[in-house]
């Protein structure tokens, strides 16, 4: 093969590591973040792309004219922009159209299989429903609290296997090697990106990686050691904000509406804010009294001081 590809985890860093005609990159991620961004990526989006490279295929194999492979590879190309997983799919398809080529393009059906391009769209949905299924039934943080993961791994699989709606882990092309300033780790050398999925769905099984759903857009994050988050960090919609910042917007208005002691600082600011008007204070001295007023909202909000203590120094 002209190209290599590997993937491993490393501490809380998950990396991608690929390497084509001797040019090597490599990609890491927060661990268990690449299968989040597959599971909520909108595979029928990109339904065309898969039915395209399916058409031009058909076309080479049927008049060997190598412009339908320029034609899948341009494909490949934008979709290994979806997600890093397909770049993957882009160096094995890439080396399967070059060892055609080499043959002429004769006798090269069952090198270059239809079915493995169209069907990518539908293969994809089915293992994002069963990663979904096996979060909310095993890793979910309100799943089963009371039990060890193992054992709700266990009874998942004795209630629902066999079936077309769980996830089946199968053997993988996993080497123990020595990696350059880490050492000797587990190396996945994948065959398809079934054997990447599998790989990291199952490393979030063995370390145990809890994931909550996020009360601002409702998809799965990663727990980390801070397991009262309720918000990831995903931005949210085009605001630019993450639903981070989002859910502390909407907790400090929440106090706002609840707590007298942090509603004084609103009525405060708007006071002092209209004293510009009447030359009762300048606007350096108001902006000057507003950031610190900030600061000690902060503080107050934070847990840092009390609620007594900020409002004691408002009224100062």
């Amino acid at each position: 093969m002209a190209y290599t590809f590997q993937a491993y985890r490393v501490g809380d860093r998950e990396c991608f590591v690929y390497d084509e005609n001797n040019r090597e990159r490599k990609m890491d991620f927060a661990f268990s973040q690449s299968l989040l961004d597959l599971l909520y990526l909108d595979i029928w989006a990109h339904g065309e792309l898969f039915e395209k490279m399916g058409r031009d295929l058909r076309e080479l194999l049927s008049t060997k004219n190598e412009t339908f492979a320029t034609s899948i590879k341009n494909s490949l190309d934008c979709a290994a922009k979806l997600h890093i997983y397909f770049e993957f799919f882009r160096l094995d398809w890439y080396d399967k159209l070059d060892q055609a080529a080499a043959q002429n393009f004769e006798k090269v059906t069952s090198l270059l299989p239809y079915k493995k391009l169209t069907h990518i769209p539908s293969e994809i949905h089915t293992m994002q429903e069963q990663i979904n299924k096996l979060l909310f039934n095993v890793l979910d943080v309100t799943a089963g609290q009371d039990k060890p993961v193992q054992v709700k791994m266990t009874d998942y699989y004795r209630q629902n296997r066999p079936s077309l709606e769980v996830f089946s882990f199968e053997p993988l092309p996993v080497g123990f090697e020595l990696v350059d300033n880490i050492g000797f780790i587990e190396v996945l050398r994948p065959n398809s990106i079934y054997d990447i999925i599998d790989y990291f769905l199952r490393e979030c099984i063995k370390h145990e990686q809890l994931f909550k759903v996020c009360k601002n857009c409702g998809k799965y994050f990663a727990v980390s050691s801070y397991i009262n988050t309720e918000y990831c960090d995903r931005e949210y919609n085009a605001t630019g904000k993450t639903c981070k910042e989002i859910g502390a917007t909407q907790t400090y208005r929440k106090k706002i509406q609840t707590d007298p002691d942090i509603g004084e600082y609103n009525r405060q600011y708007k006071k002092r804010f209209a004293w510009i008007r009447y030359r009762r204070i300048t606007q350096e001295a108001f902006y000057a009294w507003s950031k610190e007023a900030q600061a000690m909202r902060d503080k107050a909000l934070a847990g840092e001081i009390s609620l007594e203590q900020f409002k004691a120094w408002l009224n100062e």
